[in-house]
């Protein structure tokens, strides 16, 4: 017994890390080859891998590009495949139809025959992912990372720790990338100490998604006239022991009682994780039709309704917001408005400094008289607003350079 711990401990302190980091040096020679075939092109055509329209976080990036001459950006709509046909099917024309209402050059990656789309047929010159983990074909994944140029902007706020930071800084994937874009100093430095790549192939930016909260507001989402507007996001981690943020399952009918005991002051607005849904439907406790009707209850009730689309303008009309959602612990605070973290016994052992930061300068609480009296506040206006983080953690990133131009400028660099 005690021979195979040792044997276990070797594997992964010296056999796993060496292995990781011959990947890398063998990745970042193919990217000199690859380089070298686009590096004299006056156009340079970028494909945007998406799967799901809430989890598009690059769309300042993407509007850069459509504006520079040297870019040539498109947008492939791929499968999620872990929660079957329909659902698959369903996510894919939402998210279609999302960019082609926003008259971005998009294809589906799905053909009308059925066949797949391969990316030999779109020839990119570099691709961009918007998620890290293995929840598509290969094609949109191993693929596309071992064989193009490839980039990566985190999908969240880099606020989660977790699995020893293997999953969001030192898989194969992120070791395959020819740039990640950092949101924040402290996302370089656990790449620096975990990941096999030492940071060599990461340069900080900030966070391009959250550059819209500094534009002035557009159309406003809330539907009725109650005076004060809140928002509940919980996450999608149900049952998930390696990040167990969401409270949802002890919540869910709390939050229903909530909204009607706050019926003549607040409007409230579900924003769930996107992902949640179809784990509920899954769930042995709840299934399609006791999901369908919660939703069904929030889009239809008097002073609730449903949020399933972009979030920018909602937050920004928002007064308040109640979540145990990962990125929302930090973007919540550019928005300069009170906001409630609910807290579980292991939320502190699941955020890395920039996240505990965040966390900390939020109201924080683990059950619904927590919440309620939160919002009794709110609603005597007695509550505070906590701008530490944001002063500390988020305003240096976003002067006298937006994000978006940093990660644009980079690419052009390197090529001149």
């Amino acid at each position: 017994m005690q021979l195979k711990s040792l044997e276990k401990k070797f594997k992964k302190n010296f056999i796993i890390p060496y292995r990781e980091k011959k990947f890398f040096n063998a990745m970042r020679k193919k990217h000199t080859e690859l380089f070298e075939k686009i590096k004299n092109k006056d156009k340079v055509k970028i494909v945007f891998l998406v799967m799901y329209k809430s989890m598009w976080k690059v769309d300042p990036v993407f509007k850069q590009m459509l504006e520079d001459p040297f870019f040539e950006p498109e947008i492939l709509v791929c499968p999620d495949i872990t929660y079957g046909e329909k659902q698959m099917v369903e996510d894919m024309e939402v998210s279609y139809n999302y960019f082609l209402e926003k008259g971005y050059p998009v294809q589906k990656s799905r053909k009308k025959n059925g066949d797949w789309v391969q990316l030999r047929e779109i020839k990119p010159d570099i691709v961009f992912f918007t998620r890290p983990h293995k929840l598509t074909h290969d094609e949109y994944y191993e693929y596309a990372y071992l064989n193009y140029l490839s980039c990566y902007i985190p999908y969240s706020h880099s606020v989660s720790k977790y699995d020893d930071y293997k999953a969001q800084y030192n898989q194969q994937f992120h070791n395959a990338m020819w740039m990640i874009f950092a949101p924040h100093e402290e996302c370089l430095d656990i790449f620096k100490k975990y990941s096999a790549t030492r940071g060599k192939n990461v340069l900080i930016t900030g966070y391009p998604s959250c550059e819209v909260f500094f534009e002035d507001k557009k159309n406003n989402p809330w539907e009725n006239e109650q005076e004060f507007k809140v928002i509940w996001a919980p996450h999608h981690t149900i049952s998930d022991p390696h990040l167990p943020y969401s409270n949802f399952l002890k919540m869910a009918d709390d939050f229903l009682d909530l909204t009607k005991r706050f019926g003549n002051n607040i409007q409230f607005a579900f924003k769930p994780h996107p992902i949640l849904k179809s784990k509920l439907y899954l769930h042995p406790e709840w299934g399609e039709d006791k999901t369908d009707a919660y939703y069904s209850y929030w889009a239809n009730s008097s002073n609730t309704q449903l949020e399933l689309g972009e979030y920018v303008e909602l937050f920004k009309y928002s007064d308040a917001l109640i979540h145990d959602s990962g990125s929302f612990i930090a973007e919540y605070h550019y928005i300069k408005k009170p906001v409630f973290y609910i807290f579980n016994q292991h939320s502190r052992n699941h955020l890395n400094d920039f996240g505990i930061e965040a966390m900390e300068s939020s109201y924080l609480g683990n059950d619904i008289l927590h919440i309620e009296n939160f919002l009794n506040s709110l609603v005597t206006k007695n509550l505070n607003v906590n701008l530490n983080f944001y002063e500390k953690n988020i305003e240096k990133y976003f002067s006298p350079i937006l994000p978006s131009e940093k990660i644009v400028n980079e690419i052009k660099r390197v090529f001149n």
